[in-house]
């Protein structure tokens, strides 16, 4: 709606050239003045109201487009200013108050900067109200993704797999599932079964301080670690990547691929025994499959010929690859467990001697204590020929040895001989009918120029004894 023009007026005339109108105003030439009015007619108040045009805007030009309530809403702004009794003849004011057009103007300015501010700082607490809520909402979202991304970096980290290997396995010494996690299980001999090696595997960790750490073949592609033990190697794993699967962001996942427990068999074991003897490792027998070799008694042969030929042979076994110390048993020919065995068990090496009957044995050992005591006294000059050719079989040349011992032929005249502190020192049976002794015993005597203390004349002897005509005879002195 158009709006009506604004009639010109005189005090629009004084807007226009309001420079003018002021210096004529206030040209001061009617200060002393005196007006008169004619009775009856409009004449100036004590208290003249005036326009301040100096100070007031012109009235604004109002568009046509603008719309009836803004004008409507345009308010003019007059300032009062009251004059003294000595101004009441001044210039006549504008009576009906009005404002110039600039004041006007310059208000509505004011009103719309004012309703456009106020739009303004709506929209843009709104504006920056949206802002800070998205971006609290992609910061929270940024923190996710990354508290995530690198809780799945850790997980697909290999180190994580090898604690979870060493926590779930190794901490707890559980040998069944190591032995079954082994790439390549331990080699056993025929003495030994799986529980075996874990329990050697078992006394590696066992008390000791377990750890790991990379090897020096480590990378991120193929990562590998040493298992320790009180810092000593025991083992290694191997990871791998999954071909078939993977964390988030393309994280790998890895697998145990190779895992390796150090088992070295150190043990190994030599016995020799009497070749009618039966031996057995671990429970199991040995066969000829670990024989080494069989030792003829040679040299003692000699001893016993002509009477005795069937000398027991010894047989030598031999074995290794065992992860354990073996239990070694030896049976003599009757079945019965060998007595006399020499055992090594620092080096496992075991030795048995032939063994004959208990009974026999006894009487073995008696008739040697009382050959060797003839032979003694013989050569002391204190025993005949006669008696002393009773302990030996026919013709032996010991017995011409003896008799012509130089010492004997000088012996020392004494008296009260007796037999003290007689043993058995070594004995070995090589069958029934043959076997080998070494008795030590003491002769006292007095010598005829000694005083009243007796002397101690020792004798060690070894003898090798037959069975003559169903008697025990010496066959034959190791000087």
């Amino acid at each position: 709606m158009k709006k009506k023009p604004v009639e010109n007026n005189p005090s629009d005339t004084a807007v226009k050239n309001k420079t003018k109108y002021s210096d004529i105003y206030n040209d001061g030439w009617a200060d002393d003045v005196e007006l008169h009015y004619p009775e009856g007619s409009w004449h100036p108040t004590d208290d003249l109201e005036i326009m301040d045009f100096e100070n007031t805007s012109p009235l604004p030009v109002i568009p046509e487009e603008d719309d009836e309530d803004d004008y409507a809403d345009v308010h003019i702004n007059v300032k009062k200013v009251s004059i003294s009794k000595k101004n009441q003849n001044g210039a006549r004011a504008n009576p009906a108050g009005n404002t110039s057009a600039e004041s006007v103007k310059k208000s509505v300015r004011r009103k719309k900067r004012k309703k456009g501010s106020r739009a303004f700082l709506i929209f843009m607490i709104v504006w920056l109200t949206a802002l800070s809520l998205t971006i609290a909402v992609l910061l929270k979202r940024f923190y996710s993704f990354l508290e995530k991304y690198e809780a799945t970096y850790q997980a697909s980290r290999p180190v994580h797999e090898m604690e979870k290997l060493f926590d779930s396995y190794f901490e707890p010494r559980d040998m069944d599932s190591i032995y079954n996690m082994l790439s390549v299980k331990p080699a056993l001999s025929a003495f030994e079964t799986e529980e075996d090696v874990k329990q050697y595997m078992y006394s590696l960790i066992e008390d000791k301080t377990l750890s790991y750490k990379p090897t020096e073949n480590y990378n991120e592609e193929l990562p590998e670690y040493y298992i320790e033990a009180d810092d000593y190697i025991i083992g290694k794993a191997l990871f791998r990547k999954d071909p078939t699967t993977s964390l988030d962001y393309e994280f790998p996942v890895w697998y145990l691929s190779e895992m390796e427990f150090y088992t070295q068999p150190m043990e190994q074991f030599r016995i020799t025994v009497p070749e009618n003897y039966t031996v057995r490792v671990n429970g199991v027998v040995l066969d000829d499959t670990y024989l080494s070799s069989t030792t003829e008694i040679s040299v003692e042969k000699e001893f016993f010929e002509p009477y005795v030929t069937s000398i027991v042979d010894f047989k030598d076994y031999e074995g290794d690859g065992l992860y354990r110390k073996p239990e070694v048993s030896i049976l003599n020919a009757s079945g019965n467990p060998a007595e006399n065995i020499y055992a090594d068990t620092e080096n496992n090496i075991y030795s048995a001697e032939y063994e004959p009957d208990p009974a026999d044995r006894e009487g073995m050992e008696e008739f040697a204590i009382h050959a060797v005591s003839a032979y003694a006294n013989y050569i002391s000059q204190d025993l005949s020929d006669a008696e002393l050719a009773k302990y030996f079989t026919p013709d032996n040349i010991f017995l011409y040895y003896a008799k012509n011992n130089s010492s004997r032929t000088f012996y020392t005249r004494h008296s009260s001989v007796t037999i003290e502190n007689a043993e058995i020192r070594d004995f070995q049976a090589y069958s029934e009918d043959a076997y080998y002794c070494e008795v030590y015993l003491e002769q006292w005597m007095k010598l005829s120029y000694g005083g009243s203390e007796p002397e101690v004349v020792p004798t060690d002897c070894r003898i090798y004894v037959v069975k003559y005509n169903g008697e025990w005879k010496v066959n034959g002195i190791k000087f």
